[in-house]
């Protein structure tokens, strides 16, 4: 507990000394401290990126298999639970994505910290159009909402039949939390979700040019 209690005092001197030491303002100093900390976790999140698209290859690639499979042991699931399985063994695919987990759990309390300390800021005057960030500003939380949409909508995941709806109730969800807490915290979302979209565009333009793919595939 003191160790957090230091890591949220911390958060707040960083921001602090951005915003009135260097003058940025508190709104931009939100913003370069969450691209800063984006950046610093590069070194993990990169990679955890990477092997989650190449699971994500994998399991595409499995598709045809496991079709056979469930058309064979349909009638015995338990049987199809098991081949299921040894086919992903001999084809190195885990149920659990670990990289992705780790990398997850690593940034959890990094983010949470920051949540924490935005969520109950204090005094944070204006920034662009909104006159006090310490206060819930609508078009902000739209901001916020429209790119929670947008990082949705990059996800190759998303089952076709339900895409729509699994890009916008994160949206909506956003927006509505966006209204109930601090502009500062609104911003920030923004921002790390800004960073996470441009970090999967370059994740799709890397593997696109190591597979010789043209960028419009």
């Amino acid at each position: 507990m003191v160790l957090w209690h230091y890591w949220l005092a911390v958060i707040q001197h960083v921001l602090a000394f951005g915003a009135y030491d260097m003058h940025l303002g508190m709104g931009l100093a939100i913003i370069l401290f969450t691209l800063a900390v984006r950046c610093a976790l590069l070194p993990i999140t990169w990679p955890a990126m990477r092997q989650g698209d190449i699971r994500r290859r994998k399991l595409k690639g499995l598709e045809p298999a496991l079709a056979a499979l469930r058309k064979r042991f349909d009638a015995d699931p338990q049987r199809y639970a098991q081949e299921m399985m040894g086919l992903y063994r001999r084809e190195g695919v885990t149920l659990l994505d670990k990289a992705s987990l780790a990398g997850a759990l690593i940034q959890l309390p990094l983010f949470l910290g920051l949540y924490q300390v935005l969520r109950a800021i204090r005094g944070a005057g204006r920034f662009l159009w909104v006159a006090n960030l310490s206060r819930p500003d609508f078009w902000l939380a739209m901001i916020a909402g429209a790119a929670t949409m947008a990082l949705m909508a990059m996800n190759p995941d998303l089952p076709e039949h339900v895409r729509i709806v699994l890009i916008l109730i994160p949206a909506v969800f956003t927006v509505l939390a966006a209204l109930k807490v601090s502009a500062a915290l609104a911003l920030y979302w923004t921002t790390t979700n800004a960073f996470s979209g441009v970090q999967a565009i370059a994740l799709r333009a890397v593997v696109r040019r190591s597979r010789g793919e043209m960028p419009g595939r």
